[in-house]
């Protein structure tokens, strides 16, 4: 009996840990920034940047070909491919009205990826590893 009781305490444990990032097909996310997996909560305006193996081209995210929603499906703001490869980069930034949910990424042709964010309607910037805010895309002069 005790041991059907410690198994039933593991498995609802196991259920209430935080998910961490899903993907579909052949997309690979290899980090975020802020670490949001870790908990890190971001608000409207914060830039976002995620790394991993293809993000397509920035023709396709200017023709919404790819794109990143934010609960309750609210488009990324300003998405902008800085690095190609080596690994990928993308950046962007919350929207207004973004809530806390599944971030919902689609990249034609390679594959989905859910990713879970806190989204704060105002939170101090934390001192955390992980939850620094990337520095804004640098704007060609």
């Amino acid at each position: 009996m005790k041991r059907l009781l410690w198994l039933l305490l593991l498995a609802l444990a196991a259920c209430s840990v935080p998910r961490g990032i899903g993907t579909t097909g052949n997309l690979r996310i290899q980090s975020v920034q802020p670490d949001v997996v870790a908990g890190c909560a971001v608000q409207a305006g914060d830039w976002m940047a995620l790394k991993g193996n293809t993000f397509g081209t920035q023709a396709e995210w200017d023709a919404g070909i790819n794109y990143a929603l934010f609960p309750p499906n609210l488009p990324a703001e300003s998405p902008e491919i800085i690095q190609a490869s080596d690994p990928a980069t993308l950046m962007f930034r919350v929207p207004a009205g973004a809530q806390s949910g599944l971030l919902r990424l689609h990249i034609s042709g390679v594959g989905e990826a859910e990713i879970p964010v806190l989204v704060a309607s105002a939170t101090p910037q934390m001192a955390v590893p992980g939850c620094e805010l990337p520095a804004p895309p640098q704007t060609p002069e």
